[in-house]
């Protein structure tokens, strides 16, 4: 049985749905692609579009998983939504009441229509199966544990009208345990409380990183004021009571931009106890109310690796499993596995490793990418199979290192096939990425990839058994190793750890092993290979796009070392300069009666870059058909050289340098 699970909205770039869908409406789009119970293939739509938490219709996504799995459309059984289709009803209706011009569909209608475009096929409606979203959730995560049976709970902002929801999974079936209402949402107290902190939707992890530098009781006591721990596992929460509570107490909002304070480390920190608290209640009661010994846990609040690691402290299962793609994106998968087990196909035997993304390609096809690249970067060939070394022993003298191949990881962390790297052991390192390559906030700490074989001398892996192999989970560094580890240890002491499996990640095994032979430590600083303004790198142009626009070091790709070339800039001025589908140009008159012109995304509007007028009329221009600085007569100066290399870096353009 073939099904194809499918996140999103029903929404293209064009406004073909809706003019403007909202952001947060079914975000994280992702397709993947199930056979007889196990996923074969899975992306989310942002590492094809580009979009950061795209939530347009994954028509990449789906032909991308048809493509990698060998699967011919016609082949398909079954296409599993991620939601109850009253639901997505509802939400659909609730978007065609703003625009009154739209013709009306059902959203069995839409997503026929959208996946008839997208891979060529019409379904019957009959074919078309909606799952509600946290059974979606929970089959995901019990069938990929590999468990025979197991307590499966899934928290998140919402499902249909519930937050949090507790299954028992047996073999091929869940039992709802219960179900704890949307009005006491953790996930929305989260949201409720970024923009005191000077963040945004998407921006939860950041809380997280932050928290170890506060005080939990400076704000703690006045969270607690607006929740309650009830019997029988129960909870009463009113995020909006907490939101007027900080606002009266005269707590002034961090301003995007503005330095993080004392008071914002400390909210942050009671807000990190918070959800522990509430969690620990809720575990310890299902815990002895079903006597279960293994916990799977999804939904997006389950990316907060910090509770998660606490769940392990806790010691109340023996046993836990986090899935890799906890957020929505993951339930693409897990509605379609839930669909297959509805109608008794088999479940798959667990998940062997989050590699289930496309191809970067081999020797052959990187070569041919980097011809078009020679006017940006430097290449150096390599025999096929000494990628690992040259990669380790770069490392090893302190270089920062882009790390490509083989399938992408499914999921918002790279594993190891979409990575940058670095010594771990150098404070400096740690401050470099964030500062030079990530250009993000300097709290945010860096994962720790550490060969299986090794991770319990370094880290305390707790008596609880977990698959870390997804940093699903923060850990505590052992104290003999916190200074010798200083790039990934965290202020308190902890680290997002990764344990690589010689047998589920050998490259990246291989890669760090030579690191351990060379240095002694079987330790590397792993992060996401993407800069400050995109997704994880996917394709061989993204990483190379992703190297020419940072501080990295080098790239290493299947046969070829890569670097920037000196005086690349140069290369812009006459470079066919493209403009991202989602770039919207406009110009903005200010009260004073002086213009400011704008590059922004339609789709992510907080994102905005300020241009002259002369950048401003080559950009206007492109949208024509092609051009280039050069061909606009502008000059090849600094300020025009700077300008394009900005906007660039912020991935509204792309360059195209001439043959």
């Amino acid at each position: 049985m073939i099904t194809l699970g499918i996140t999103g909205s029903f929404a293209d770039l064009a406004g073909t749905f809706m003019p403007d869908v909202p952001e947060w409406l079914f975000h994280d789009s992702a397709a993947a692609l199930v056979v007889d119970g196990t996923v074969v293939a899975a992306v989310e739509e942002e590492r094809l579009n580009r979009l950061k938490h795209s939530n347009l219709f994954p028509a990449s996504a789906a032909r991308q998983c048809l493509e990698m799995a060998g699967v011919r459309a016609g082949d398909v059984d079954q296409v599993a939504f991620f939601f109850g289709e009253d639901y997505a009803d509802l939400e659909v209706g609730y978007e065609y009441l703003k625009f009154g011009d739209v013709p009306a569909l059902s959203a069995r209608e839409l997503l026929g229509a959208r996946l008839a475009e997208a891979v060529g096929r019409t379904f019957r409606p009959e074919d078309i199966h909606f799952t509600k979203h946290h059974r979606a959730h929970a089959f995901g995560s019990f069938a990929d544990s590999g468990f025979d049976d197991a307590l499966a709970v899934v928290i998140d902002g919402n499902g249909e009208a519930e937050s949090i929801s507790v299954f028992q999974c047996r073999d091929n079936g869940l039992e709802l345990l219960r179900s704890y209402p949307t009005r006491d949402s953790l996930g929305h107290l989260y949201l409720s409380l970024l923009p005191f902190l000077g963040f945004r939707r998407f921006d939860e992890y950041k809380v997280m990183g932050l928290a170890p530098y506060g005080d939990p009781s400076t704000y703690l006591g006045l969270i607690r004021e607006h929740y309650e721990l009830l019997a029988d596992g129960g909870y009463s929460l009113d995020p909006a009571a907490v939101v007027e509570h900080l606002l009266r107490s005269g707590f002034r909002p961090r301003r995007r931009g503005e330095a993080t304070r004392t008071q914002d480390a400390d909210l942050a920190a009671a807000l990190q106890a918070s959800l522990e608290d509430i969690e620990q209640h809720l575990f310890r009661y299902w815990a002895r109310e079903t006597r279960a010994t293994r916990l799977c846990l999804s939904g997006g609040v389950t990316h907060n690796s910090t509770a998660n690691g606490r769940v392990l402290q806790w010691g109340l299962f023996d046993e836990v499993f986090v899935h890799p793609a906890s957020h929505d994106a993951g339930a693409s998968a897990g509605a379609a596995q839930y669909r297959q087990a509805e109608e008794g196909g088999r479940r798959g035997k667990g998940l062997i490793n989050a590699f289930l993304g496309p191809e970067l390609g081999d020797h052959t096809a990187v070569r041919a990418e980097l011809v078009s690249w020679r006017s940006f970067v430097e290449v150096e060939e390599i025999d096929p199979g000494t990628e690992t070394i040259r990669a380790a022993s770069a490392i090893a003298d302190g270089q920062v290192v882009g790390w490509a191949h083989g399938r992408s990881e499914f999921g918002p962390r790279a594993l190891g096939h979409r990575s940058i790297l670095a010594d771990a052991r150098d404070a400096a390192n740690r401050d470099r990425v964030n500062a030079m390559i990530k250009k993000r906030e300097g709290f945010r700490p860096f994962a720790p990839a550490v060969l299986a074989e090794s991770a319990a001398e370094v880290f305390d892996l707790t008596a609880t058994r977990a698959r870390l192999d997804f940093m699903g989970c923060v850990v505590d560094v052992r104290p003999e190793w916190r200074e010798r580890l200083p790039a990934v240890t965290h202020v308190d002491g902890s680290a997002r750890v990764q344990t690589v499996h010689r047998d589920t990640n050998p490259v990246m095994w291989e890669l760090i092993d030579h690191f351990r032979a060379a240095t002694g430590t079987p330790v590397l600083l792993n992060t996401s290979f993407n800069n400050f303004a995109e997704p994880i790198v996917q394709s061989v142009r993204d990483v190379l796009r992703c190297l020419v626009t940072t501080a990295l070091d080098l790239v290493v790709l299947p046969g070829h070392v890569v670097r920037r070339k000196e005086g690349f800039r140069a290369a812009l001025h006459t470079a066919r300069i493209e403009l991202h589908p989602a770039t919207r140009l406009r110009e903005v008159v200010t009260a004073d009666g002086t213009s400011r012109r704008v590059v922004a995304f339609r789709t992510q509007g907080a994102k905005e870059v300020e241009v002259d007028a002369a950048v401003f009329g080559l950009l206007r221009a492109a949208t024509a058909g092609p051009t280039s600085a050069a061909a606009h007569g502008l000059p090849a100066d600094d300020d025009v050289l700077d300008a394009l290399l900005i906007l660039w870096e912020n991935r509204v353009v792309d360059f195209h340098a001439p043959a």
